[in-house]
């Protein structure tokens, strides 16, 4: 079982711990309204909208009846929360930097905490992937942690009580190799992929917890 397909079918067994019931309150609160704000902004009802690394797909019910989502996923143990939280999803079991979708045919992409779990040279093929399967001027809307956000900072903190202090070698997701540090990194990660920083943004909505990046193809 792959380490996202562990992580997921975790996921599955501790619905009452004390920081799912926290995560619950953030993605109803928080997360749901940040995300339809840009998904409304950027795409016009009715869009193909690929969720790239959809996960249990928990934050999209507020716009999944004005557009038309395409949930994907590497995780069958993700895919499987995923429906017990839609009616009728359409879902693909892959992986995005191989993407089983035809060149130029869905208006739009987007993803929440997934380019960070790869390399600088995995993120560049996922980005050229998106380009691919992306119509004219299509858009990407990545939300990514960076490494002096909110949800990060409080991470290491437990982590290194956890694994430091206490040696229990305890992680709460697989490593974050690509996290954010500046808009020249930005810069530097969508450079030869064909896309163009469309905007770029850190603040308060989300408690600190993303850096929104928006990109759009160049024709």
């Amino acid at each position: 079982m792959g380490d996202w397909d562990k992580y997921w079918a975790k996921k599955q067994n501790i619905q009452n711990h004390l920081y799912d019931r926290i995560s619950v309150l953030y993605r109803e609160l928080i997360l749901k309204p940040y995300l339809k704000k840009y998904i409304s902004k950027y795409f016009d009802e009715k869009s193909i909208i690929l969720h790239a690394g959809c996960g249990s797909g928990q934050v999209e019910e507020e716009i999944a009846d004005f557009f038309s989502i395409i949930g994907m996923d590497i995780s069958k143990n993700a895919l499987t929360l995923y429906k017990q939280c839609h009616i009728e999803p359409n879902l693909i079991l892959g992986d995005i930097s191989s993407i089983g979708i035809k060149n130029e045919s869905i208006d739009g992409i987007y993803n929440l905490g997934v380019l960070e779990h790869f390399s600088e040279e995995e993120i560049h093929k996922i980005l050229l992937e998106f380009n691919r399967v992306l119509k004219s001027k299509g858009t990407a809307i990545l939300f990514v942690p960076p490494e002096y956000g909110s949800t990060v900072v409080f991470f290491k903190c437990v982590h290194f009580f956890l694994n430091s202090i206490l040696k229990k070698n305890v992680y709460f997701h697989p490593p974050e190799p690509s996290r954010i540090r500046s808009k020249n990194c930005v810069k530097r990660m969508i450079s030869k992929s064909g896309f163009k920083l469309e905007e770029f943004n850190f603040s308060f909505n989300d408690l600190f917890t993303y850096m929104i990046v928006v990109i759009k193809k160049i024709d």
